[in-house]
């Protein structure tokens, strides 16, 4: 059995398939362990991290936040609210396999915003999430074998 895809995260990979990740030096690396938004804005760094993630049975939470990301650089209107309602769909919908855990605060305001989405929509909930990977999910993947060994010279 393999590991399910969301709409969301199939849209995102397709189009990222010529944007090959550069192996990072062992220095470069190890900035990441005080720089989670670096690790986040590399692309190798990303991979390895979701790897890591999916090990953990939690890649839901950087999915979500890669959409997000890739969602708030979408001019076209119809095209950006399509992908709103995927992200909706495949994260934020109690009725989703990979919902996210969100807040009832949060979660509503994002409900309120979908009637008209735009590039704000889901930026208090990527916050948090970001934050809910910063403190529980990075912590263990600095202390990992496979980020310990990227490291190493």
């Amino acid at each position: 059995m393999g590991i399910k895809q969301s709409s969301t995260t199939k849209l995102l990979c397709s189009k990222d398939k010529d944007n090959e990740a550069v192996k990072p030096t062992p220095e470069e690396a190890k900035t990441w362990e005080t720089d989670f938004s670096a690790l986040l804005h590399n692309k190798y760094g990303i991979n390895i991290f979701q790897e890591f993630l999916r090990t953990q049975y939690g890649d839901e939470n950087l999915n979500f936040w890669i959409a997000v990301e890739e969602y708030r650089n979408i001019s076209d209107v119809n095209t950006r609210n399509e992908m709103a309602r995927m992200i909706y769909e495949d994260y934020v919908s109690t009725l989703s396999p990979t919902e996210i855990s969100l807040d009832a605060k949060i979660r509503a305001a994002v409900d309120k915003q979908m009637s008209s989405p735009d590039e704000n929509t889901f930026r208090p909930a990527q916050q948090h999430i970001y934050n809910l990977m910063y403190r529980d999910c990075f912590p263990r993947f600095v202390k990992s074998k496979t980020y310990q060994q990227l490291t190493e010279s």
